[in-house]
């Protein structure tokens, strides 16, 4: 893996990953190994996505590599 700089939080080094969701969606990412995200793009996801706000938010998300 190619090392993109250090976290600013705890200077970590940050990586591009990439993996596909249960519902095969591709999900991109950069972040350190300590979970600290700078950012994450999920492909294929509505962006005008409305929810209700009573509506439970799925506060966890988990990655896996396959390869």
């Amino acid at each position: 893996m190619k090392i993109h700089g250090q976290c600013h939080k705890c200077r970590a080094p940050i990586f591009l990953n990439q993996c596909t969701d249960w519902y095969g969606n591709t999900v991109l990412s950069l972040n350190c190994w300590n979970g600290h995200y700078k950012w994450i793009e999920i492909e294929d996801i509505d962006k005008e996505f409305k929810i209700e706000p009573e509506t439970n938010i799925v506060t966890y998300i988990g990655f896996f590599d396959a390869s």
